[in-house]
């Protein structure tokens, strides 16, 4: 596990490049399989294309917040040694014992909410959030921290 808080950075910068190499594999390919559909061979049909293609987005999000948590939670671990708090007491946390300013929580929060409600796909509606802004509120909040732990 790294106890740097650039690697942690680019590893949560990583998963939207992995997005946008798989959104544009798959834009092609549904593009030569509406063409020609043989190219499918069974396998797959142009609607398992299209259904992926809608849930890519989502599917990478929930990935993004996962690797931001574990450096949040690798963080937490040596620095506190203590009991590991829920998500939502962890941003808390370390925005605390970091004097991480307000706003960057609260986006950060608002990420996380975004990520509840794909995970769980029920409770409280909220407004769709995109990848790279996601990123952005993430990668923010991360960069408070200090470089080594």
């Amino acid at each position: 596990m790294s106890r740097n808080r650039d690697d942690w950075l680019t590893r949560i910068k990583a998963v939207e490049r992995d997005y946008s190499a798989a959104r544009f594999a798959l834009d092609r390919l549904l593009e030569s399989a509406r063409s020609d559909q043989t190219i499918l061979r069974r396998i797959l049909d142009i609607r398992d294309l299209t259904q992926a293609w809608s849930r890519l987005e989502a599917t990478y999000f929930i990935r993004l917040f996962a690797v931001f948590e574990s450096g949040l939670r690798d963080f937490w671990q040596v620095q506190r040694r203590g009991r590991m708090p829920r998500t939502e007491h962890l941003l808390d946390g370390v925005a605390s014992a970091r004097g991480i300013p307000n706003d960057l929580l609260m986006s950060a929060h608002a990420v996380r909410r975004y990520r509840n409600s794909l995970v769980h796909e029920q409770g409280e509606e909220i407004g769709s959030i995109p990848l790279g802004m996601a990123r952005g509120h993430l990668c923010t909040f991360f960069s408070r921290l200090p470089p080594t732990w």
